[in-house]
């Protein structure tokens, strides 16, 4: 039987892991942006406490990663809130990806989170994710956009 691992990881340790990951993850949403991972900020944060990276590994290999931020929120004094970034593992580990999200909720709580914020694309195996997150709790707060100004659209 496989054997399956959820812990942090460093950066600086695991980023080609998390490229190789990471460029998977943008032809499966059909990411609109460059793929330019800025390895150098995202380590000087991590190391600084405030953008944490799970790694999902089966037998040593990496299939899956989530990321998130933490911050004060500015508009509610004293509450520590949690942004979900980059969420993706390899198409055949489908339950790694519900314990990677129930691990980091875990993990969130210890540190005192209040609110977390996730989100899901439209595109690709994430645009479901809404229901697994309202079986955790969670409930439909807003809808997000991007407006693509580098290529002068209006």
């Amino acid at each position: 039987m496989p054997s399956l691992s959820i812990e942090f990881e460093k950066i600086i340790d695991s980023w080609q892991d998390f490229e190789h990951l990471a460029a998977q993850e943008q032809i499966e949403i059909e990411e609109e942006r460059e793929f330019r991972p800025d390895w150098n900020t995202m380590r000087v944060l991590n190391e600084e406490g405030v953008f944490q990276v799970l790694v999902a590994r089966v037998d040593g290999k990496a299939v899956g990663y989530f990321t998130w931020s933490v911050d004060f929120d500015m508009e509610s004094r004293g509450t520590l809130i949690a942004n979900q970034g980059a969420w993706f593992v390899e198409p055949r580990h489908p339950i790694v990806a519900v314990r990677m999200l129930d691990r980091a909720i875990e993990e969130l709580k210890k540190i005192g989170v209040e609110f977390v914020y996730f989100h899901h694309g439209i595109k690709g195996r994430g645009a479901n994710l809404g229901r697994l997150f309202e079986r955790r709790g969670a409930r439909l707060l807003s809808h997000n956009y991007i407006l693509n100004l580098k290529d002068g659209r209006k």
